[in-house]
């Protein structure tokens, strides 16, 4: 009898055991596994910073999409009708060359050409006095996520920590990336 009920036992642990540690399935369209990160853009920014600490005195401030201005300044669009929400973190000293910024569009087959977009139209000599000589935007299902750094910032930050961040937070490789 104890040594049906120690096999029976031990069936039951092997077969738990083996249920927690299957791989997940990749996300529906997703070649690259995991999926878009729940939550708002500056939820989203936390969690990055939950995978890599910055080092510099940051502020994360949603972004008005109804102010044009704010808009074009801090995501590099002309246009926010595509755009559901965002937010975006940088130092409180303007004259550090460092942004991350966070966009959710309202459907993500937009997230690709939102991502070109704000690669192409960013400013990244916003700041005047300095500028951001590394630039990279990747997207994950309706997540667009814009960072940009400037290469001095090396031994606190590079573009490749933040998207390593950015991919565990998502669980898989981002969908597009560009970089400048």
């Amino acid at each position: 009898m104890k040594k049906t009920v120690c096999l029976m036992l031990t069936v039951m642990l092997l077969a738990g055991l083996m249920t927690a540690c299957g791989g997940s399935k990749p996300a529906e369209g997703s070649a690259a596994g995991g999926s878009a990160p729940e939550g708002t853009p500056s939820e989203i920014i936390d969690a990055i910073y939950a995978e890599k600490t910055v080092d510099l005195n940051l502020m994360t401030i949603d972004i008005a999409l109804d102010d044009a201005d704010a808009v074009r300044y801090n995501l590099g669009l002309e246009d926010a009708s595509k755009l559901e929400a965002a937010a975006v973190s940088e130092p409180m000293m303007g004259s550090q060359a460092y942004s991350l910024a966070v966009v959710r569009v309202k459907d993500a087959a937009d997230a690709a050409a939102t991502a070109q977009a704000m690669a192409d139209g960013i400013d990244q000599r916003k700041w005047i006095c300095v500028e951001a000589d590394t630039l990279r935007v990747m997207t994950k299902g309706p997540v667009v996520v814009l960072f940009m750094v400037d290469s001095r910032f090396a031994d606190t930050v590079t573009i490749d920590d933040i998207e390593k961040a950015f991919t565990t937070v998502c669980g898989g490789s981002p969908d597009k990336v560009v970089t400048k």
